[in-house]
């Protein structure tokens, strides 16, 4: 499996169908995931509890991949998440990329890249336009 295949069947059997169970068949046990939250690295284990949290919010999950790269043990992926809000079947849509590097055909290693804020915004969890009120000076409280 390459670099890409493993990727894409990540995210189509963990994210898309919610199946946990192939956690241990993606990454190795000491590999790390950066990017989520800052200078925090995300272990396997974190991805037990990650994962639920998230999924018990969407429905409908889906991926569409707008661009991707291999070279050597490293696979590079840009796409699009959509999936729809649980409490009122809004749809969410978040952009973002990932990179891993493979040893044995597992992931020892993923930066990860999403666009959060917007996430959080169409969440609601952050005002609409967050962004902009930000570069315009205003507090978020």
């Amino acid at each position: 499996m390459t670099g890409l295949e493993l990727l894409t069947a990540w995210y189509e059997r963990i994210w898309v169908k919610g199946d946990l169970s192939g956690l241990d068949e993606y990454f190795e046990r000491d590999a790390s995931a950066g990017g989520l939250m800052s200078d925090l690295a995300t272990e396997l284990e974190d991805f037990r509890a990650l994962i639920p949290a998230v999924l018990l919010r969407l429905r409908d999950i889906s991926f569409e991949v707008e661009d991707a790269m291999e070279l050597g043990d490293r696979a590079w992926m840009r796409m699009t998440l959509r999936a729809r809000r649980a409490e009122d079947m809004n749809p969410v849509s978040i952009s973002g990329q990932v990179m891993i590097r493979t040893r044995h055909g597992k992931i020892v290693e993923a930066h990860n890249a999403f666009d959060l804020l917007s996430y959080f915004e169409q969440m609601g969890n952050l005002p609409r336009d967050t962004i902009a009120l930000c570069l315009a000076g205003e507090e978020l409280r």
